[in-house]
């Protein structure tokens, strides 16, 4: 590492730092108790690996968040009813009460605070200068890359993904055929891939393990147990 990029590093990890203080001050990051009942509040009864997928934990660190959620109240877990195997958590009417005023929080955009000393060109240059540094990480460290995105994104682009298989494919899975089934497991596989490979930059999301708990949180409108069954 030359002296110049050493520099560059330790200023990159000093706004790195008063980023992250400037989002806790004002409210704008969420703790885990307080990021769980966030997803929750726009999308309710997902199951627990569904959720360990989106907040990138382990099923030990997770389950202890869940504990302390279902001890304050805020939450409640049950078994699927389709599948014992699953657990689903579902929000209180006082978990939904928190997490609707961290939402207010949330809705205050302050962000353009921050980078005030920057003019609106100045930051859209910043930004692709940004998708240019994780572009040139080798691949060991692009494959580090999913557990730095924000769990909010993840889950936003897990959700997205899953109602462009909707839209496409539809509801009513037990009536569609073999074929339609084939192409809509290859669409999955493909996009997949897509959200956890490395062009995605600072923005992908995936992780091993990830189909088998998409395929979990995937249960509106359908068999929660028809992703459980047909894995790739």
């Amino acid at each position: 590492m030359s002296k110049f990029t050493d520099d560059l590093m330790k200023k990159f990890h000093f706004v790195g730092k008063a980023s992250n203080a400037f989002m806790h001050q004002n409210k704008q990051r969420l703790t885990g108790q307080q990021r769980v009942l966030a997803i929750l509040r726009l999308e309710d009864n997902l199951s627990q690996s569904y959720l360990q997928e989106v907040l990138d934990l382990r099923p030990s660190s997770l389950a202890e968040l869940l504990k302390k959620l279902e001890d304050n109240g805020d939450i409640t877990r049950k078994e699927d009813e389709s599948d014992k195997r699953i657990k689903r958590v579902i929000l209180t009417d006082q978990g939904r009460e928190k997490a609707d005023e961290n939402a207010s929080f949330k809705a205050e955009d302050i962000s353009a605070d921050f980078f005030s000393g920057l003019s609106e060109s100045e930051q859209q240059e910043f930004e692709s200068l940004l998708d240019k540094i994780s572009n040139g990480w080798d691949d060991d460290f692009k494959k580090q890359a999913d557990s730095f995105v924000d769990p909010m994104d993840r889950f936003a682009s897990m959700q997205k993904m899953r109602d462009e298989m909707m839209k496409k494919y539809g509801d009513n899975f037990e009536n569609m055929s073999p074929e339609d089934i084939k192409h809509m497991r290859h669409d999955m596989r493909h996009n997949m891939k897509e959200m956890g490979g490395h062009g995605m930059g600072m923005h992908g999301c995936g992780g091993p393990g990830m189909g088998r708990r998409m395929r979990d949180g995937m249960h509106m409108g359908h068999r929660s147990d028809f992703w459980y069954a047909n894995r790739f």
